[in-house]
């Protein structure tokens, strides 16, 4: 069997299935190899990681059989991780400008969409409200004035709080 490897540039894709591949839907990519012309590739990624490639991506096409896979991703228009150990995850719009980004860092810093600000952990952000909610209505009971009840604070964070991200 002969295999052959290039670099190619796509130019578009589309979700479909891909001629001699009976398994199921993939995404298949339309590039500019070596010659010039528009060809058609599967695109393949990593276990749990699937990318549809925006235009101007740069793939390494291999070549087994009759079968053109397209691995190995590079856009030229997403800034590299700064330092050695560094990763990141990103989405692109589809001209292959960065759109979303989670940064890995080698000090095992993980940075969503910037750094600006730090998340909160809701568990110690609600405890320690809670605590100050529960000093508020003790003090409130010591400044009543004249006949009545003293008011009662409440707070409740539970529509602040982001299920689908976790902390450690």
């Amino acid at each position: 069997m002969k295999l052959l490897g290039n670099l190619v540039e796509i130019t578009s894709t589309k979700i479909g299935q891909y001629p001699g591949d009976i398994s199921g839907d993939s995404i298949i990519a339309t590039f500019k190899g070596s010659a010039g012309k528009g060809e058609t590739a599967q695109v393949h990624g990593q276990v749990g990681i699937i990318a549809n490639p925006a235009k101007t991506t740069k793939q390494v096409r291999i070549r087994i059989g009759s079968l053109d896979i397209l691995i190995s991703s590079l856009n030229y228009k997403v800034p590299l991780p700064d330092n050695p150990g560094d990763s990141k995850t990103y989405s692109t719009d589809a001209d292959g400008n960065e759109a979303a980004t989670i940064k890995h860092l080698a000090d095992g810093t993980i940075e969503i969409n910037g750094n600006a600000d730090n998340a909160v952990s809701w568990t110690d952000l609600n405890t320690a409200l809670q605590g100050l909610v529960t000093a508020i209505n003790a003090n409130f009971g010591t400044k009543l004035d004249g006949a009545g009840t003293p008011g009662i604070l409440t707070l409740g964070l539970t529509g602040a709080r982001v299920d689908g991200v976790k902390l450690p």
